[in-house]
């Protein structure tokens, strides 16, 4: 019976000695700089703890156990996020594919060389470089994202994102031709190209509608719209932040609108809902000039010698 004793005390004794470094391990959080964990194709889960814990015989066993215990057959592949997680709840976060989320947010007055500088400075495969993944109905590919915020994970391919913002797009523009209700003549291509310049040219919401009816204004009486956006659109990516007279007067830039009639032949940046709305719902109104008199707001005039007159009198402030 003593032995019979003995052996049971024996056998806690060591059972507690294993068991309560395991549960210890197991639960311990790793203390590194390491936050951010990435798992790749083929890696095994003793791989991947190697990268931030001391894995030496012992924790192996212990890990082995673990996995065991709960059944864990496999991890995803992909990025975790680590701090202050314990080696347990680490494990169960690759069993279950809890990998960081990352967003981008496609902005409003934002062109495309931006664009494809946002998308190479983030986590995103870049496999739809300048737009040309996307369908071409609208005859040209700036433009015709809608603005918002994309979620995505690490090495995701943009294409999904920007095919994702392209179908928001079409569905924004589908409703606001229902049943052809459009104050304008504009078709949907043309629309997406005023919107865009609204969008460069408005200091705030509220005058949107009356931009858009100067240059509404202007399409109809055959005018140059004369919009400084457009100048500076066709001189990207190389602009210098300056419009020079000769600028202005060069006749090879298609998107110079002091030379051209009418609409330039693309969308100048990606546009607001508000641009939108006001590029349908507007009508050819009064004024035919505009000019900014802070930074977030423009006087309209009627006459060119009201234009100027405003314009001398901003100049001498």
């Amino acid at each position: 019976m003593i032995i019979f004793a003995r052996t049971i005390l024996i056998s806690f004794l060591l059972f507690i000695s294993f068991y309560a470094p395991y549960v210890a391990y197991i639960n311990h959080v790793p203390n590194n700089n390491v936050y951010v964990l990435d798992v790749i194709e083929g890696e095994s889960i003793n791989k991947v703890l190697s990268k931030f814990s001391d894995h030496n015989l012992i924790n192996k066993i212990y890990i082995n156990i673990f996995i065991k215990a709960n059944k864990i057959s496999s991890i995803k592949i992909g990025e975790y996020s680590i701090k202050d997680k314990s080696i347990k709840n680490i494990i169960l976060s690759m069993q279950n594919g809890n990998t960081i989320t990352h967003q981008i947010r496609l902005v409003e007055g934002m062109n495309i060389f931006q664009l494809e500088k946002l998308i190479n400075q983030s986590l995103l495969i870049n496999d739809c470089s300048y737009l040309e993944c996307l369908d071409s109905k609208y005859g040209f590919y700036e433009g015709t994202l809608f603005p918002d915020t994309y979620f995505y994970k690490k090495n995701m391919n943009s294409s999904e994102i920007l095919i994702q913002s392209r179908k928001k797009l079409d569905k924004y523009l589908d409703n606001l031709f229902i049943d052809g209700d459009s104050k304008t003549n504009l078709t949907k291509n043309e629309i997406l190209i005023l919107a865009s310049i609204i969008e460069k040219e408005a200091g705030n919401n509220d005058e949107k509608k009356l931009i858009a009816s100067v240059f509404l204004k202007r399409l109809d009486l055959g005018m140059k719209l004369q919009a400084d956006p457009t100048i500076i659109y066709g001189l990207l990516p190389n602009f210098d932040g300056d419009i020079k007279k000769s600028d202005i007067l060069d006749s090879n830039n298609k998107f110079n609108t002091y030379m051209i009639k009418g609409l330039p032949p693309t969308p100048i940046s990606i546009s607001s809902t508000s641009s939108m709305d006001a590029a349908v719902n507007s009508l050819p109104g009064e004024f035919l000039f505009f000019v900014a008199d802070s930074p977030t707001s423009h006087y309209f005039s009627r006459t060119y010698d009201e234009h100027k007159k405003k314009v001398n009198e901003l100049n001498r402030k």
